[in-house]
């Protein structure tokens, strides 16, 4: 996540460079060098949201398969106690 905050932190920083450039007028290759590293941090964006999206996927797999479960044994068993003591 924090690799995720830098970068689009630092994608905001590039765009803002960018437009002050072409607003006035900068240099076409610093321009084009700069339009390449957006670029490149948005692919960089892409991947990380694909991370994060895999890894919630998992955890809600995980939670759903094998977490709910093992809690609904639990709480049975517990109940199951419960009212066998309080009969």
């Amino acid at each position: 996540m924090q690799n995720c905050e830098r970068t689009r932190q630092e994608k905001e920083k590039r765009q803002s460079l960018l437009r002050r450039q072409e607003a006035n007028g900068g240099d076409f290759f610093k321009v084009q060098k700069n339009k390449r590293e957006i670029e490149r941090l948005e692919s960089k964006l892409m991947v990380y949201c694909q991370a994060i999206e895999t890894t919630s996927t998992e955890i809600v797999r995980l939670r759903e398969a094998e977490l709910f479960p093992q809690l609904l044994d639990l709480v049975n068993g517990f109940l199951f106690q419960f009212w066998e003591t309080a009969a």
